[in-house]
């Protein structure tokens, strides 16, 4: 018996609740945010994050709940990935940021053909783990995205937990980049703190 089920998120009635399980659950679980040694017990503004639905945009918001209707995972799959940093990040935020721009710079996304659509945003609530979750989300994403028109699927998995999903899907890796060769392959002093298993950030693609 299934006890959990996919839909599409409800706006703006589920923002509330997306941005709770963001700064709740996403968050402090990301092996980035430890890697840089971000606080997430920091005021919100302090952790912007481009979650933010885009307006005219082909996003597609899933989420998981129980049978009592609570999200228990989500899937953000966004056209366009936007970061929103203000004035008052944090340095580490910014170093993070930086990061993520230097992998989508040379995975060179941008010579994907066809219309492309990236999975940014995959998190199940740990007590719900394990139980085909996060891929029944996968799944969705992928045939919602393809009944839109998108050829191409991307998801930057930035730990070995996640990767395992796409793996199993038949996605390509279409690009890695190991933590510790990062500071020199940037020319950035960026200290990072290792988090063990998760040692390499990947894209991964699929023709849809």
């Amino acid at each position: 018996m299934m006890d959990f089920t996919i839909k599409r998120a409800d706006f703006p009635e589920d923002m509330k609740k997306i941005d709770d399980f963001i700064y709740e659950k996403f968050l402090p679980d990301m092996p980035l945010i430890r890697l840089f040694n971000i606080d997430t017990s920091s005021p919100r503004h302090m952790l912007p994050s481009p979650h933010q639905p885009s307006p005219d945009s082909g996003d597609i918001y899933l989420k998981a709940v129980d049978v009592h209707g609570k999200i228990i995972g989500l899937a953000i799959n966004k056209e366009t990935v936007h970061f929103n940093n203000d004035a008052d990040a944090t340095p580490e935020w910014q170093r993070m940021a930086d990061f993520m721009d230097f992998v989508e710079k040379h995975a060179q996304l941008h010579q994907m053909t066809g219309r492309t659509i990236e999975l940014f945003v995959l998190s199940v609530s740990s007590d719900w783990r394990q139980r085909g979750v996060a891929r029944r989300l996968v799944e969705e994403s992928m045939a919602l995205a393809r009944d839109a028109g998108f050829q191409t699927m991307t998801i930057f998995c930035t730990g070995e937990f996640v990767a395992r999903i796409p793996r199993s899907l038949g996605w390509r890796e279409h690009y890695r980049l190991a933590y510790q060769d990062y500071p020199t392959l940037s020319g950035r002093d960026v200290p990072l703190i290792a988090v063990p298993p998760h040692d390499h950030a990947y894209y991964f693609a699929i023709k849809l």
